[in-house]
């Protein structure tokens, strides 16, 4: 008999977690929705993708529970619940009752006590339990028959936690997640934990010990310390244990787990008083419960029209469904067809559309018919949350759009929205480059680049053999045959066999990463031999993964095309980016990328590519901002400016000769502090003292002491407005700022200081996209562009207009943006990418 599923939900946790994770959405009527959209989202995803047999959602009662009465600074810390998200929890609640879902809460426990004690229990009974929480608290009741979701992207994606999960990413046992959290502090709940005791150090002592009071019994075993810090913590250990130990109690009856009747009519009404009538299908309201009268005279009133009847509009939507394009006028009116008509491309010239990436509708459309004035909410979205890394449609809606014809009136109200929040510079920037570079996409994955197939094959076929004898290889050397793919396996190889010095430990143990790697392949006498055939194993291997064997299969014949797709609206930045292959990331050094650029080649015959690479663009897009006058010098006279640097900093002679080595420090040395490099950091890239690297920080801001003055007031001015901003407008809120090194404060400088750069040399690299491709249909050529490397662009024309074309080019990209230091692109040309 198959096991039946029960569905517990943190209410609370859900609830929090929607409300600023969406963009302020409202009902007609001006109440905040936010929260009860990301709530019924992330509800609704794992309940029709998991379809329980009951389900539960559990809230935190008002009142105090015996923690707050245990430690009076309990959750201390946490912000009032804004008004906004305290008046939506009544709603949430009341709309799953209306559904017929269970609701829970008592006085004097913590939802998570009765979300946990009524999970072990309904396991016990031989159900199979699955938490949905965003709190990490609830890590620790994981179990054969208890699982737990938990979000980790807005309100659309999961992690599903097991035990082996669990286990595999903590290295302990899930009962121990009290006992972390008590050692290391959970400052969302403003739990102490023990003064020094971070993550790694509370991994490694739960991982050998078992839990706080094992720990506390064996101080003398650790170093004296640590064995400090603890037993001066014992007491706060203990007490945060009991604060973040479960309860179990208040486990909810059998019969409380199943579904009351609700109530159809008004949980349709209310979710159409609160304009939510998208999720109506998602309750699964029977189909005599009729929609509720909406609030607008035009909404739910939808009608199939003929075309004609919608352009005497000013502006319309124009969508690409699922099947067909949609045409609305976000006002119940709407058509549907294959492909344009001639009318719909008459009215186009004079009219407005409004939709969802614009670069896909260039696709569908003539390009001499594509639309002259166009608004965008994909662009638009970006623009506005740079760092919301691309999000769908159905996110910035705030939820799932099952039904097609809901969209053009779903996409008229965010236009209402979001418009007014565009100024004087976000608009020129949408209008003048993100726009018009749309369609420049759309040409360039239309025309693709030219595959070598036969090359490739040749390719995979060399590195296949070569991985092969790299194996053979180390089995004879070592006497051992190893999995090369399994750090395990490769750790007991390097350090257990060969007794090769362990550099780096992870949490399942030693590291054999690739800078592990390589500097163990520089051992002496002959140890390094093995490390370095397993470099060279990974990056054969690499190359035919991730990039051969995709590249075969695609097309067929001896020269198939590459489509790429090409990103605007998915780094922070404002840089493009590349996917589906990612033609960005190709490798450029070594004798197996040579090779692999050598089977991409024009897409037609008796065609080269021409290309031209911005020297140095974001050192002289500092220079512009910092005024530097050697900088600006340098760079007006054509000089080196890392050799110029060198020439600072090395204490050469005038006519000293640089050594390519002492321009490779000043490229490190330009670049790493240009994005925040600490003198520890350029130390360890030197591989110099910190003392030294200090000393070079020191010499490098006093020969360009407005570089230091940029730095330090890029920084103030950004905090003081609270976002970057490129010299085209493009701005990056920092309370949005996401990076792998999280928000700290070292993080948010670099931001400050890299986007503002970055930025504005990826908007210069965009500009001239445009010019160039406006500059070629003048010219009445054909010569498009077909890849964009970030401050590289590669067009492709007949082998006897490449001058015209490369001098057309440079030109366009020198031209780009008036910079008080001048722009200087580099020409290339040849028949496959492994010559430009």
């Amino acid at each position: 008999m198959e096991k039946k599923t029960l569905l517990l939900v943190d209410g609370h946790g859900l609830a929090y977690r929607g409300h600023y994770a969406l963009p302020e959405l409202t009902a007609p009527d001006g109440r905040p929705t936010s929260a009860i959209v990301g709530f019924f989202n992330m509800f609704f995803k794992i309940v029709e993708q998991r379809r329980p047999d009951d389900v539960v959602v559990i809230f935190d009662a008002p009142s105090p529970t015996f923690r707050h009465d245990a430690y009076e600074d309990y959750k201390g810390t946490r912000k009032p619940t804004p008004e906004a998200l305290k008046v939506q929890i009544p709603l949430i609640r009341e709309l799953l009752d209306l559904a017929g879902f269970c609701v829970h809460e008592e006085a004097g426990l913590e939802a998570d006590d009765i979300l946990a004690a009524t999970a072990r229990e309904a396991a016990r009974s031989g159900m199979e339990v699955l938490v949905l929480t965003a709190d990490k608290d609830l890590l620790q009741i994981l179990a054969p028959s208890i699982s737990i979701f938990r979000p980790h992207k807005g309100v659309s994606s999961f992690t599903l936690y097991d035990a082996d999960l669990f286990r595999l990413e903590y290295g302990f046992e899930p009962p121990l997640m009290a006992d972390y959290l008590a050692l290391v502090g959970d400052s969302a709940d403003n739990i102490p934990g023990v003064a020094g005791i971070g993550d790694k150090s509370a991994r490694q002592l739960l991982t050998r010990y078992g839990g706080v009071e094992e720990i506390l019994a064996h101080l003398d075993e650790l170093p004296s310390g640590q064995a400090k810090k603890l037993r001066e913590g014992s007491e706060a250990a203990r007490a945060s244990l009991a604060l973040t130990r479960l309860r179990f109690e208040g486990a909810l009856s059998p019969e409380r787990l199943c579904r009351n009747r609700g109530d159809g009519a008004k949980l349709a009404l209310r979710c159409g008083e609160l304009g939510l009538q998208k999720l109506l299908d998602r309750f699964g309201l029977p189909p005599e419960n009729p929609l509720p009268t909406p609030s607008s005279p035009q909404e739910g009133k939808r009608r199939e029209v003929a075309e004609e009847e919608l352009f005497g509009e000013a502006s319309l939507i124009l969508l690409r469904g699922k099947e067909t394009l949609l045409l609305g006028d976000g006002r119940g009116r709407y058509c549907r067809f294959v492909r344009p008509s001639r009318a719909l491309l008459d009215w186009l010239e004079g009219g407005e559309i409004l939709t969802w990436d614009y670069k896909e509708l260039c696709r569908l459309l003539p390009e001499e018919l594509r639309p002259r004035k166009v608004w965008d909410l994909r662009i638009v979205d970006y623009l506005l949350h740079p760092d919301g890394g691309g999000r769908s449609l159905a996110s910035v809606l705030g939820g799932e759009i099952d039904d097609e014809i809901s969209l053009p009136s779903a996409l008229r109200e965010r236009r209402e929205v979001l418009d007014p929040l565009l100024d004087g510079g976000l608009r020129t920037l949408m209008e003048g480059i993100d726009l018009p570079l749309s369609p420049v996409l759309a040409r360039m994955e239309e025309r693709g680049i030219g595959l070598d197939r036969s090359g490739l094959v040749e390719l995979s076929r060399q590195l296949e053999e070569r991985i092969a004898l790299i194996e053979e290889e180390i089995a004879a050397k070592t006497g051992r045959k190893v999995n090369i793919n399994s750090p395990k396996q490769v750790g007991e190889l390097l350090f257990d066999v060969l007794g090769l010095p362990p550099l780096k430990k992870t949490k399942t143990g030693y590291s054999t990463d690739v800078s592990v790697l390589e500097e163990l392949a520089s051992l002496p006498d002959g140890r390094g031999e093995i490390p370095a055939l397993i470099v060279e194993h990974r990056e054969g291997a690499k190359m035919l993964s991730a990039f051969v064997t995709p590249l075969l299969s695609i097309g067929e014949g001896p020269r198939a095309v590459v489509h790429s797709t090409f990103e605007q609206t998915t780094t922070a930045t404002g840089r493009l980016s590349s996917r589906d292959p990612n033609l960005q990331n190709l490798p450029v050094f070594g004798h197996w990328a040579a090779k692999l650029r050598r089977c991409l080649v024009p897409g037609e015959e008796g065609h080269l590519f021409v290309a031209a690479d911005y020297s140095q663009i974001e050192l002289r897009v500092l220079a512009h901002y910092c005024g530097d006058r050697r900088l600006r010098e340098a760079f007006a006279e054509g000089r080196d400016i890392h050799g110029e640097t060198a020439r600072s900093l090395f204490s050469f002679s005038s006519s000293g000769e640089i050594s390519a080595e002492d321009r490779r420090r000043a490229k490190v040395i330009n670049f790493g502090l240009l994005y925040g490099m600490s003198a520890f950091g350029l130390g360890r890239r030197l591989a110099i003292g910190r003392a030294e690297a200090q000393e070079i920080v020191d010499r490098y801001f006093a020969a360009f002491p407005l570089v230091a003055d940029y730095l330090r007031s890029s920084v103030e001015e950004a905090r003081k407005r609270g976002y970057t901003e490129t010299l085209f407008g493009r701005r990056r809120p920092l309370d949005e700022v996401s990076t792998v090194e999280g928000r700290g404060g070292g993080a948010l400088q670099r931001v400050a200081v890299n986007t503002p750069i970055q930025g504005t040399a990826a908007d210069i690299a965009k500009v001239a996209m445009i010019r160039f491709s406006e500059a070629v249909a003048e010219k009445g050529r054909e010569w498009p562009l077909v890849l964009q490397v970030h401050d590289s662009l590669v067009c492709q024309c007949p082998r006897s207009e490449a001058d015209e074309a490369e001098r057309t080019l440079v030109q366009v990209m020198e031209r780009a943006f008036p910079l008080s230091v001048p722009l200087v692109a580099t020409p290339k040309r040849g028949c496959s990418l492994a010559e430009i």
